[in-house]
């Protein structure tokens, strides 16, 4: 997989088949569905599953919210738009539903107990705060990675839920590997329902522009652009931006004002997200001759150089990346990781 400017991992598969303990809180307003935290459920269970397995759960079924403008949406006899209507479910009516890949249809269950189909394209994924990791003993394995990094997973992830801008950065950035990275792949996509569309797209928006990576993204059992795209409107701009336009953006921005290092340092990110390395880097050379101490142009091409194999030079700028921002964990990380791509190369 190709290294992202700054990579955020979507994985929906934990928490969304499992009954957990309701929450309390109420749906925070909004002008639409797609706009709202999900809504907390009016009943408990007492199923529930050991954090250490949620991220490797073979999950069929999932729990759903409807999100559409007509605040409703019928549950039909068969899996076709012309079947007889059995009953409708209303916006913010938790129910559990199963969908088979590559289907339109999904099998729902109202907590009525009546069963029927529903458009998939209208399910929303469900999540309360009850689906966030609780506090825990020493021991489990996000838990500690995330220690190891200064950060007590568990304060951040419950303020990264309460749409927090500091802790979101510190929330998507923390590194994990092997098991933790699955767990915090699960939190992740309950962060995101939390906090909803406009907060999202809030963080997204003020990560100085870079592009957010959503390779290797899951919003299982649906496809993550057309699930984002539909029910997380705004941050989808951010998420799958058209970068023939971005280009074309950042050039009229060069044009009004040919001393803009940003609009340089932006163009080159998206050439680097088409894989136009070479136009990439020439527009990262200008921004950093326009600017010198952006250490946002020295990081972004030093990951250019490293898709070029150019290991040195990527670990040099990356050096000065950490020289002109010290403080940023990401550079850090990613030197380690560039020196591993260039150790593998070595040995092959």
């Amino acid at each position: 997989m190709r290294p992202s400017f700054t990579f955020v991992s979507i994985a929906c598969a934990i928490g969304c088949g499992f009954s957990v303990p309701a929450a309390t809180e109420k749906p925070v307003a909004g002008k639409s569905a797609s706009e709202k935290s999900s809504p907390a459920p009016d009943e408990k269970s007492e199923e529930t599953v050991p954090r250490e397995f949620l991220g490797f759960a073979d999950v069929s079924e999932f729990r759903g919210v409807i999100d559409d403008p007509d605040r409703y949406v019928n549950v039909r006899k068969e899996k076709r738009s012309d079947a007889p209507v059995i009953t409708k479910v209303m916006a913010g009516e938790p129910f559990q539903f199963k969908k088979k890949e590559n289907e339109d249809w999904c099998e729902v269950k109202l907590k009525s107990g009546v069963s029927g189909w529903m458009d998939c394209s209208r399910i929303k994924l469900y999540f309360t705060k009850a689906d966030l990791p609780p506090k825990s003993e020493k021991g489990v394995e996000i838990d500690e990675q995330a220690r190891e990094q200064g950060v007590n997973y568990y304060e951040v992830t419950q303020a990264a839920a309460r749409g927090d801008q500091k802790a979101l950065k510190t929330f998507f950035n923390l590194d994990a590997d092997g098991g933790a990275a699955e767990e915090h792949d699960g939190v992740t996509c309950v962060v995101i329902h939390l906090i909803g569309d406009d907060a999202y797209a809030k963080f997204l928006r003020e990560q100085s522009r870079d592009f957010v990576s959503v390779e290797g993204a899951d919003t299982w059992p649906f496809d993550s652009k057309a699930y984002f795209r539909r029910h997380f409107p705004k941050s989808a701009k951010y998420l799958f931006p058209d970068y023939d336009q971005l280009i074309r953006d950042f050039t009229d921005d060069i044009r009004r004002n040919p001393k803009d290092s940003e609009a340089y340092r932006r163009r080159g990110n998206a050439e680097y997200e088409k894989e136009d390395f070479d136009r990439a880097i020439a527009d990262f050379n200008r921004a950093i001759e326009l600017d010198p101490n952006s250490h946002v142009a020295y990081w972004n091409r030093a990951w250019v150089h490293a898709e070029k194999e150019e290991y040195d030079a990527a670990i040099k700028d990356m050096q000065k990346a950490i020289q002109l921002q010290p403080h940023e964990r990401t550079y850090q990380f990613d030197m380690e990781r560039i020196k591993g791509l260039r150790t593998t190369r070595s040995q092959q």
